[in-house]
């Protein structure tokens, strides 16, 4: 590590500042030099600020698992933060993203995971018998740390950006679905991007099994898959800038349709 623990709480009360606010701060990896277990042990203790306040783990997200997404970011592999209830937000209403610090919003798929989900070793295979629904979903990004300028780090010690999380009304079995045949659309005020659902790593459920490995590696920073968790695994198109007035339209094949207003 290269910072110490005071400067980890430091950076974390910095990051939970933002959140509460709403507002964004210049990436930290401008001013400071740090690496990535410093990253997760800065996400570690923001998003423990974030159950004092009020949240429960609900699953994780992740991101950067698609060449799109990637290149927009200049990111090289996936990233990943962790949900809580407090993100997770209903369909059928408007999603508040006055206030928020620098909101953008892609279409994804959310699996539910019917037992504890762990590694090393595991499948895409495994992934895919671990849970018991299959959602579409909308990922509502709200980088409190610059989006464009930041640096992996950053976005590690930011959750990954997580903001909301929109499911779709329709739940599936994992086990039934024909993920090949399954393309992403997504429309936000005449911006159109589209994708196969398979964009991600090779198969939407790839992100999945690659967090079940990759958790056992960070001695609990990052959390645990557990029954009943949510897990988004990120998107094949681009995302898309939101702001007061957008609307959103994503389709997800048998999955069906998700439609949103942002306010």
């Amino acid at each position: 590590m290269k910072l110490s623990d005071a400067q980890h709480e430091a950076l974390a009360d910095r990051l939970f500042a933002a959140v509460k606010a709403g507002v964004g701060i210049d990436p930290p990896s401008e001013t400071t030099d740090y690496g990535f277990e410093d990253a997760y042990r800065v996400r570690r203790k923001l998003v423990d600020r974030l159950i004092a306040d009020g949240g429960k783990p609900r699953g994780h997200k992740i991101g950067f698992t698609s060449t799109a997404m990637q290149e927009m970011y200049g990111m090289t592999g996936p990233d990943f933060g962790i949900l809580l209830d407090t993100m997770f937000l209903p369909a059928n209403k408007p999603v508040m993203v006055t206030g928020k610090a620098n909101t953008r919003a892609e279409p994804e798929l959310a699996f539910e995971l019917a037992r504890p989900l762990k590694g090393p070793g595991v499948t895409v295979e495994q992934a895919i018998a671990a849970c018991s629904k299959v959602y579409a979903a909308i990922e509502v990004i709200d980088s409190r740390v610059g989006a464009m300028r930041a640096k992996a780090t950053d976005s590690l010690a930011d959750n990954a950006g997580a903001g909301y999380v929109v499911l779709g009304d329709i739940a599936l079995d994992p086990g039934t679905i024909d993920y090949a045949a399954i393309e992403i659309t997504q429309s936000v005020d005449g911006e159109h991007g589209a994708a196969p659902a398979a964009d991600v790593m090779g198969h939407p459920a790839a992100p999945l099994a690659w967090l079940a490995n990759k958790l056992p590696e960070l001695s609990g920073l990052g959390g645990e898959l557990a029954a009943g968790d949510i897990v988004i695994t990120g998107s094949p198109v681009r995302s898309v800038a939101v702001q007061k007035g957008s609307r959103l339209t994503a389709t997800f094949g048998v999955l069906g349709t998700i439609n949103l207003e942002f306010v």
